[in-house]
């Protein structure tokens, strides 16, 4: 058989409600892509936790490179305070380089005279006058000097000192700090790529001493984004028209033998730094993106401490990069990063070096916001046209696929081919498209549900004057007794409502209900003979019999029609009908018919339509009776109180007998 209503051809909105999905997809679309260009700082945030996650899944390539030599807690309880004094750090120096290492890169600021020096010490205390007649020595016996000592050391060894560019106080360029030798690769001027650098005031550097006897220097600013989390590090440093390295490249140049690098550059910035055959992506303002491994102490940290004392031997070191810096408590050189909230400074320049020999280097290509744009684009459309064609499951499905597939490209391109493509924008569109659109999608169905259920109770409605007119037809008393009796049932639930007895189960669906049902309650007479139905006197017991039997009949004929619809019949309007029209002669005794129930055993509805159907009866005028007033009904109503009727519904009918009074005036048979 033909399904006249099926829709499985038709999509869920067609018409006026797929353009409405359609033009708001857009707009959120449209949106999205102006908030991608925008770049609002929560986005920024949420951006930022993904790649965080995203970090977790990345694999460690090779074993660590670079070794640490670490003043930590332990060092400086054995040797005291920091900073120590420089003939100390020369004797840690000596026994580095007895190790070979093939460089070594001091994060360590070396940029104040050390007036722990013997001499230094000495001229002090006589020209404050503490001990006037010391004796006045050389200032020039380098044992007496301990900067001199350990620039002597520094001379002998392949040392790169720490210098760190400054935002604030103004500083001129010591001499011995030199830039990069650079070849630029570009198809624009060279003196544009400095306005993608910091605007630095001045620079913090070793003393001219110290640079004149290292073997260069490197920057060891730290990089942490706005929630203070290190993710990548500067690595090249523009500077008043200059290149200057990074402590790890500085390092990592003098472990090479290389002394020249090759920067390539795009209208955007710069793009990758060449070292030998070894290319290094970097962003327009030169940062490394850092891969940090999982293992945080994953390098082999040598104590300073214990080299000092003779505990370690300095030949581990041998052919290895080593770095030099501090992890002691209360120094300050601890930094957040995507796997540890505790880093120290010295373990990012040694993961710089570690990625770049390791081939672990993460970076984000020139194109990236370009395909991070068309994905904003993609997902915006692919969510609207989920919304406009497809039905709720498929539609949360494809939902689940889509956000499986974004979360599997990120993952993919970061572990694969070691870009950064962040999804969080497209991430966004795909949710907040998909959640905005599914409003105005369940508002639609809403509206259309709506309809269909005023058409339903419409129908209804027609349906239950079509029955009721139809029983009028055989008994033309029916019509008014008909309305009266549903407006009396209603004001007796109504009232009978306000009891804690009957609050719970009398709510306003189940009165409006009964209300509609009442009018039901004889549609069983059109099955009684018409010489018993309209005789005018008193009727014989066989008959009386007759006229009983059309609380059977109107029963039975509910029942019939919902075995051939398929109506459940415990739904609440036939179910409440089925026990008006069988239940309303029942007798609270249980001397009524045709079932003999009693008490509570008589469903509510019954009950309550008994009442109402009985004082409509005694106060409207029959072929077998004359009509009786209101008072003459209500004593009658009274004396069946626990016999007849209900108690409570009485008391209700009482309560409310002067709306009874009137409705009985104002709608009486004409």
């Amino acid at each position: 058989m033909k399904n006249i209503g099926s829709d499985k051809k038709n999509p869920p909105y067609p018409g006026r409600g797929k353009k409405t999905i359609f033009k708001t997809g857009c707009f959120i679309t449209l949106f999205f892509i102006g908030l991608f260009l925008y770049r609002p700082a929560f986005v920024t945030f949420l951006d930022q936790k993904l790649y965080d996650v995203m970090h977790l899944a990345l694999k460690d390539r090779g074993s660590p490179q670079p070794m640490i030599v670490d003043i930590g807690d332990q060092s400086l309880e054995a040797f005291g305070q920091w900073p120590w004094s420089r003939d100390l750090l020369a004797r840690l120096c000596t026994l580095i380089l007895q190790g070979s290492p093939l460089a070594v890169g001091m994060d360590i600021l070396l940029s104040e005279p050390d007036r722990t020096s013997l001499n230094k010490a000495l001229k002090a205390l006589k020209e404050r006058s503490v001990i006037p007649n010391l004796p006045t020595m050389s200032s020039s016996g380098t044992d007496l000097d301990n900067d001199l000592i350990l620039a002597r050391v520094l001379r002998q060894g392949p040392f790169i000192l720490g210098c760190k560019f400054l935002g604030k106080r103004p500083l001129s360029l010591p001499p011995g700090l030199l830039p990069l030798d650079t070849t630029l690769v570009s198809p624009i001027p060279e003196t544009d790529l400095f306005q993608w650098f910091p605007p630095f005031k001045g620079i913090l550097a070793p003393l001219p001493l110290f640079l004149q006897a290292s073997q260069g220097s490197g920057v060891v600013n730290a990089l942490s984004d706005n929630d203070g989390i290190i993710r990548r590090t500067p690595f090249i440093t523009g500077y008043k028209g200059k290149f200057y390295p990074s402590l790890s490249l500085a390092t990592l140049m003098l472990a090479m033998g290389a002394n020249k690098i090759t920067l390539k550059a795009s209208p955007a910035g710069l793009t990758s730094v060449s070292i030998k055959n070894l290319t290094i992506p970097v962003s327009s303002q030169g940062h490394l993106l850092l891969h940090f491994r999982k293992d945080t102490s994953a390098f082999t940290t040598l104590s300073a401490g214990d080299l000092l004392q003779g505990k370690i031997d300095p030949a581990i070191m041998k052919n290895r990069i080593v770095f030099m810096g501090t992890s002691a408590s209360g120094l300050g050189d601890y930094h957040a990063t995507p796997l540890s909230q505790y880093f120290f400074g010295v373990g990012i320049h040694a993961t710089a070096v570690d990625n770049i020999l390791n081939r672990n280097l993460l970076s984000r290509p020139s194109w990236a916001m370009g395909m991070e744009w068309v994905m904003v684009l993609f997902t915006g459309i692919l969510c609207t046209l989920m919304l406009m064609y497809l039905k709720p499951w498929p539609c949360t499905l494809s939902l689940a696929g889509a956000t499986t597939l974004l979360w599997f490209m990120e993952l993919f391109f970061l572990r694969k081919m070691q870009f950064f493509i962040s999804m969080t924008y497209p991430f966004l569109t795909l949710f907040v498209t998909f959640s905005l659109l599914s409003v105005i999608r369940f508002r639609m169905e809403e509206k259309k549900m709506l309809r269909r259920t005023r058409d339903m109770v419409s129908a209804q409605n027609l349906t239950l004057l079509g029955i009721t007119s139809l029983a009028a037809t055989r008994d033309k008393e029916t019509g008014m007794h008909i309305r009266r009796t549903a407006i009396f049932v209603k004001i007796l639930a109504k009232r009978l409502s306000h009891s804690p007895r009957f609050k719970s189960v009398l709510d306003d669906h189940t009165i409006e209900v009964m209300f509609k049902s009442a009018p039901m309650h004889d549609i069983g007479k059109v099955g009684v003979p018409d010489a018993v139905l309209l005789k005018p006197g008193k009727l014989t017991d066989s008959e009386f019999k007759e006229i009983q039997k059309h609380t059977e009949h109107g029963w039975l004929a509910i029942e019939e029609a919902e075995k051939v619809s398929g109506i459940d019949g415990d739904t609440s309007f036939l179910k409440v009908s089925k026990e008006i029209i069988r239940c309303h002669h029942e007798k609270w005794d249980g001397s009524g018919y045709n079932q003999g129930l009693k008490g509570e055993e008589i469903p509510l509805s019954a009950r309550i339509m008994a009442v109402a159907d009985v004082y409509d009866a005694l106060t409207s005028r029959r072929v077998y009776k004359a009509s009786f007033d209101h008072t003459k009904a209500r004593n009658i109503i009274v004396e069946g109180r626990g016999s007849h009727f209900d108690p409570d519904v009485v008391d209700a009918f009482l309560t409310e007998q002067e709306r009874f009074k009137e409705i009985a005036i104002e709608m009486a048979d004409k």
